[in-house]
């Protein structure tokens, strides 16, 4: 059963992949191929190679002064960042307004088993996002030096950011739920976030050069910021490069962390699943008198109204 839910459940994160909504039937086989490939070519190669770019650049530097850790904390926290990003909406969809909750949820199946396959689709949306950022820095840095521990620490590093990635979505995700309820007008809150980031991002294309050259000049200062005010993030660092001493913390902290979300999210999941939007009822004045329009007045005003 959980395999079926799971199946069912990845084929609706990637439905835009085999449906076209716009004309109401599936795509062609040939369709869906080249938008899996143009996808798979904007997220590895862009995106990737962007990412591959600034690892480039960091990893002789900051190898070279002894901070090979704060190279794999930086590209983990960026990595943190675009998998949250990635993945808080498809979390906002998957877990608590799917189309088929109500039929899931009517069905003898285990409410435990509907959110353990939402759950797991969760945690590989935020995995393959986050990995578009912690792969290549990895891969760029075991070409320089390579050894077995610290591959070893790459792939533990890899595994601790997705479920860290995937406790911030769900917790956020929860956020965006309980916001989303009381919204009128849903769509004005992704609009706004997705702007911001845009911005984010093409700032930091515009200006990466500069902002690498100020990073490795000041590596030394953030790195003891670091090692002083953000522990954790100095023992992953660590763990990253290679030293598996410091892997404790990293991984068994994000494990329990991992466990208490889904503790938490069994409680919580069939009263946000089944909640229904503040619904808002007009209300109008008998007494007013109604103003009279023309057709293009209105039709324009109704459009707009469309358009916000």
């Amino acid at each position: 059963m959980l395999k079926i839910l799971l199946k069912r459940q990845l084929y609706e994160l990637n439905r835009s992949f085999f449906y076209d909504p716009k004309k109401g039937k599936s795509r062609s086989k040939f369709a869906s191929a080249a938008f899996i490939v143009l996808y798979a070519l904007l997220m590895v190669c862009v995106l990737g190679g962007m990412f591959a770019f600034c690892a480039y650049q960091l990893a002789n530097p900051l190898r070279a002064a002894g901070l090979d850790w704060l190279y794999f904390a930086l590209f983990g926290i960026i990595g943190l960042m675009f998998g949250v990003f990635g993945s808080v909406f498809n979390t906002y969809a998957a877990l608590y307004k799917a189309n088929d909750n109500d039929l899931l949820l009517s069905l003898p199946v285990p409410v435990g088993s509907i959110l353990l396959s939402r759950l797991l689709g969760v945690y590989l949306m935020g995995l393959m996002f986050s990995a578009v950022v912690f792969v290549p820095a990895a891969i760029v840095y075991l070409c320089i030096d390579f050894s077995v521990g610290t591959l070893l620490g790459c792939i533990l590093g890899m595994l601790s950011i997705s479920v860290f990635v995937f406790v911030l979505s769900c917790a956020l995700g929860w956020v965006v739920a309980k916001i989303a309820s009381k919204l009128k007008r849903k769509s004005f809150l992704t609009v706004i976030i997705s702007l911001v980031f845009i911005g984010g991002y093409y700032y930091v294309v515009n200006n990466i050069t500069t902002l690498l050259m100020q990073f490795t000049q000041y590596a030394g200062a953030i790195g003891a910021g670091v090692k002083n005010f953000a522990y954790p993030v100095y023992l992953f660092g660590r763990m990253s490069a290679g030293n598996l001493v410091s892997a404790p913390l990293p991984v068994f902290g994000t494990a329990a962390l991992a466990l208490l979300t889904f503790y938490v999210m069994s409680k919580s999941f069939l009263k946000l699943a089944t909640a229904s939007s503040d619904t808002v009822t007009a209300k109008y004045n008998r007494n007013a008198r109604q103003k009279a329009s023309g057709v293009f007045p209105a039709l324009l005003k109704r459009e707009f109204s469309r358009f916000t």
